[in-house]
Order: C-alpha cells, then structure tokens, then sequence
C-alpha cells in the first residue's frame, strides 16, 4: 500500500471513471488482501473491499463478474450476523439481482440463476414480486 494513503476510493474511482479498469481493479485488489490479511476473511473491512470489486465490475461492463461480488458481499454479511433485511444486505441482492439482469450470455446468466435465487428467497427486499420475476425469468 502506498504509504500515507489514507483514502483510496477516490484515485480508484478516477481511473475507472478513465476506463483503466484493470488499474482500477488491481489497486482494489490491493487494498482488499490488505484487509484480509489485517483483518481476516470474515470482517467487514474484507466485505467492504467485495463490494468495491463488485462496483468496478459493474462499470468495467462485467455484469456477471458484478453479480457474483454482489452475491458473495450479501453472504459475507449474512455470515457476519447482519440481519437479512438489513439495508446493506438488502442492497447487495439488489444489486447482484440487477448485474444479473444485465448479462448478455444466456449460459451465464443460467449458471448464475439458482444461486441468484436461493439467496433472494433468503432476502427477498422491499421490491414486491423480485423473486417470482427472477423465478418466471429462469423458466
């Protein structure tokens, strides 16, 4: 880690926001095994970091890769003890729910789909009718 940074969200937005994403995602990468090692797999500092990776997926246009972070931020957070309605859990399968809308490989998108849906019948949101959608769209 660079020595004195003592924020590095912005720096990593920039270079997304540039279309460097691997620099983007290789200094998230960064900071994320720093968190692991500090402070081990199961903290929120590590969950955190998922969740970075998971954002920069999504503006790389990497929908599936965004909707498995997303996935394994929500269960992070659930394996910490946060409540299935918490906000930030709610958020998380929100919006792996959305990447997966995106996703334009329909084999993916399949493989992706019952994990998808066995963790929104964990934490079915506020969206009224989200896993019966998500079900009617896996057919």
């Amino acid at each position: 880690m660079p020595a004195g940074v003592e924020d590095p969200h912005p720096a990593i937005l920039a270079a997304a926001m540039a279309g460097r994403h691997g620099e983007a995602a290789a200094v998230a990468a960064a900071w994320e095994h720093d968190a692991l090692r500090r402070h081990g797999p199961r903290s929120m500092e590590a969950v955190h970091w998922t969740e970075v990776r998971a954002d920069l997926a999504r503006l790389a246009g990497e929908p599936a890769r965004s909707c498995e972070l997303w996935l394994a931020a929500a269960e992070a957070r659930l394996g910490l003890g946060q409540r299935r309605d918490d906000p930030d859990v709610e958020g998380a399968v929100d919006r792996a729910h959305h990447q997966w809308e995106q996703i334009g490989d329909s084999g993916r998108a399949r493989a992706l789909g019952p994990l998808l849906i066995a963790t929104r019948r964990r934490v079915p949101g506020r969206r009224p009718g989200a896993l019966a959608a998500l079900t009617r769209r896996m057919g």
